[in-house]
């Protein structure tokens, strides 16, 4: 009988054992990767390709045209298509992002045959209708006209723009009058040259089987939606201003952004790398919110993430604040990083923030879907399969000795780009 007057033993996690996966090479090039878990009868179907941001020739044509996906087919009409998901309690998407665009499907598995049809047609037999491109380019200009007025929109713009350069594809935003000035015939030759299953990773997880993945195969593995193989393409950060200033007489807060480029996952020292962010804003017991957030009162929150994509990672720290306040805010940033370069972490803080980890990690990787996007992140990064085990080994391995060189190595004051929109103080 259990008894409830004893806590449970704890258990430390020593490694992460993502589930078994099986991967097919389709004869059009494209991979299915297969992670069968029974536990439920849902499963997600996933196909990634190249078509984000990095690979469009100028603003927001990747968006528009992951979007327009959904906006119609040779059979349906953007309404079908929607009717028929919520007829059979699915979900279906279509995002892009900074590096590539993900089409994902959500389902019970009793559904999948007769969904799995419809998600082909729409990645084989878009119609692009001009009406429903009209009516997109639209909403999505009334959309950043009203994100344009927040500040801390204006100031992940300003930063990223700093750090990349305005032409840069991991700048954040869009520009209106780009957008209204692209045209549909520019969104169909982009589908039709980056829409490329050759180099499509397709992913299933779930309760699936073989009759499911023969259907998989027949639709897409032996398709002829190949696009074009484009040249690597080459992009350097070009962004050179340190400190922008941006004034919002009528506002009262300001968004304040602080940063620099930052190694990327495949870099030897991102793990240690990584617990040293938590420690300095990456979790709410870090310092900068015990200093800024609770000492000082300043902010709700503010944190530090580590912002990775598939070409480059940057560092950032991110809060809004009081205008009066903004400045010592800065200062208490850089005071709590100048600590983190002078003096070395507490054991104590050292185990908390350990624990801290590895627990969010083990919290991650709690559903089938949760690994699932785990074991995405190794295939689009190219990373070996102990990213995870190797991972937990260096955050449960690391000295504060060691702590104390990275911050010294890499929070280098020179390099760090500074943002703040909002009120000046008089």
């Amino acid at each position: 009988m259990l008894n409830r007057s004893v806590a449970p033993a704890l258990e430390e996690i020593s490694s992460v054992q993502l589930p078994a996966s099986e991967v097919t090479t389709f004869s059009n090039g494209s991979r299915l990767h297969c992670l069968y878990n029974a536990t439920q009868p849902i499963l997600k179907f996933e196909i990634v390709v190249k078509a984000g941001k990095w690979h469009e020739p100028y603003n927001g044509l990747s968006y528009l045209t992951a979007k327009m996906l959904l906006e119609g087919t040779q059979n349906f009409t953007a309404k079908q298509i929607a009717d028929q998901i919520a007829f059979y309690g699915a979900s279906l998407e279509s995002n892009q992002g900074f590096d590539r665009t993900s089409i994902t499907l959500y389902t019970l598995t009793k559904h999948f045959n007769s969904l799995t049809e419809l998600f082909a047609e729409i990645l084989h037999l878009p119609t692009f209708p001009e009406k429903e491109f009209d009516l997109l380019k639209i909403r999505t200009v009334q959309n950043i006209s009203v994100e344009k007025k927040k500040n801390s929109y204006l100031a992940n713009q300003l930063f990223t723009r700093n750090i990349y350069g305005p032409h840069h594809p991991y700048t954040t935003g869009m520009d209106e009058v780009i957008l209204n000035q692209t045209t549909l015939a520019e969104v169909k030759d982009f589908y039709q040259k980056h829409y490329n299953l050759a180099e499509a990773e397709i992913f299933i997880c779930g309760d699936f089987n073989a009759a499911h993945i023969a259907q998989i195969e027949q639709l897409f593995g032996k398709s002829n939606l190949t696009g074009e193989t484009g040249l690597p393409i080459t992009y350097k950060p070009s962004g050179i201003l340190k400190k922008d200033f941006l004034i919002k007489e009528d506002s009262l807060q300001s968004s304040i952004r602080v940063g620099s480029s930052w190694p990327n996952l495949n870099h030897p020292d991102y793990h240690k790398l990584a617990l040293l962010n938590k420690i300095l804003g990456g979790y709410f017991g870090s310092r900068l919110m015990k200093n800024i957030r609770e000492d000082k009162g300043f902010t709700y929150g503010i944190y530090s993430t580590i912002s990775v994509k598939e070409q480059h990672a940057i560092l950032l720290i991110a809060t809004d604040v009081n205008y009066l306040n903004a400045q010592q805010t800065l200062d208490e940033i850089y005071k709590e990083i100048a600590l983190l370069k002078n003096e070395l972490v507490d054991s104590s803080e050292l185990e908390t923030v350990q624990n801290y980890t590895l627990g969010k990690l083990a919290n991650d990787l709690s559903t089938i879907f949760d690994q699932s996007e785990k074991y995405k992140n190794l295939i689009v990064h190219q990373l070996p399969v102990t990213f995870y085990s190797d991972y937990i080994a260096e955050v449960k391995s690391v000295t504060p000795e060691q702590l104390l060189s990275l911050a010294n190595q890499y929070y280098i004051f020179e390099n760090f780009h500074e943002v703040v929109v909002g009120k000046p103080v008089e």
